[in-house]
């Protein structure tokens, strides 16, 4: 399921949201990414799963990274060409 045209199309999307986290606001697209989850009205928490215990304490720094409405219109920009990339689920276990 990761692979093929769609998955480049979503990792371009990453790419993109990396260089706007970095050189617009200066973090990266790991708080980036809880800043913009915990941005949605109806969110109240954003569970982050890592493999790396170091970079738990990046995300975390995410919580505190408040984000603008030009910057919210930015990031719905760039992932409006988003592309549902299909993972494993309990159903096909």
């Amino acid at each position: 399921m990761f692979k093929g045209e769609l998955y480049r199309r979503n990792l371009r999307i990453v790419d993109a949201l990396g260089r706007f986290a970095h050189l617009e606001l200066g973090t990266t697209v790991s708080r980036l990414a809880v800043a913009w989850t915990l941005a949605n009205p109806a969110v109240q928490v954003a569970i982050v799963g890592t493999r790396n215990p170091r970079h738990i304490d990046d995300a975390i720094a995410g919580a505190d990274l408040k984000l603008d409405q030009q910057a919210l219109r930015r990031i719905d920009e760039m992932i409006s060409a988003e592309v549902a990339v299909g993972g494993p689920t309990p159903e096909s276990v």
